[in-house]
């Protein structure tokens, strides 16, 4: 007996659709999907971001951003598969044709040591929204092109930046020592909740897409470490870097 998240439709005939977002002017045909609220409201505190419009209150109200020039959009899409998907859908309805998203993760292995940069070139379908938009397998693959381009293009920023794998996972507090284990024996340095899903909609939608992650907290040694990853000045310098490759996709 095959579960639901096997039952894949390659079809696009959903009865409920996404719409576009409503905002002042036409959408940016490029975005940067934030996971740091705090550096989104840094540039727009200095007049380097303007607010364009908003999510709806029922999935979060989050800001949707832009450069002065309108070439770039940016806005924090929610955490976890789901309500991210959800959010990027609405922009691919608004006319979105390339994403970019930046993100902080769990690290798996000591090589990836706090604040360290990785371009995901693969992720561990451990969710439920991926499946949705692709035929059940363990990995989605990213571009390899863009994968290269990014790291490359974070280097001419002044970052140091690595191909590698993520785990990605719909449960943060199911991720247990076997399961980690069982992550890093197959490659996987960094875990985080969204990688693998917004890759397979976009996919999905023929939208470009890739992924940076930089390291977080810590789930290899004994016990969770925390790191205070979350007031790293790492997130500042990589939205900036991402909205300047973003302006050159």
């Amino acid at each position: 007996m095959t579960i639901p998240l096997e039952e894949f439709d390659d079809v696009d005939d959903s009865v409920h659709r996404p719409r576009p977002v409503t905002i002042n002017g036409s959408f940016p045909d490029t975005v940067v999907l934030c996971f740091f609220h705090e550096a989104l409201e840094e540039l727009r505190e200095q007049g380097r971001l303007i607010q364009i419009g908003k999510f709806s209150d029922e999935i979060g109200g989050a800001g949707i951003f832009a450069t002065l020039d309108r070439s770039v959009a940016a806005f924090h899409p929610g955490v976890g598969g789901p309500l991210s998907a959800h959010c990027l859908e609405q922009v691919i309805a608004s006319g979105v044709r390339s994403v970019l998203a930046i993100g902080g993760a769990g690290a798996l292995v000591e090589e990836f040591s706090r604040d360290d940069v990785m371009v995901v070139e693969s992720a561990v379908r451990d969710e439920g929204t991926s499946f949705h938009y692709l035929p059940p397998g363990r990995r989605v693959e990213f571009d390899p092109k863009e994968v290269q381009r990014i790291v490359s293009g974070l280097a001419q920023h002044g970052i140091s930046a690595r191909a590698g794998t993520t785990w990605t996972t719909d449960a943060d507090f199911r991720e247990t020592r076997a399961r980690v284990e069982r992550r890093r024996t197959e490659g996987c340095s960094a875990v985080e909740m969204e990688a693998a899903s917004l890759a397979a909609v976009c996919q999905f939608r023929g939208v470009k897409y890739a992924h940076v992650l930089y390291s977080g907290d810590a789930l290899h040694g004994a016990s969770w470490s925390e790191r205070a990853w979350t007031t790293s000045t790492r997130r500042g310098q990589l939205l900036e870097a991402a909205i300047a490759l973003a302006c050159t996709s």
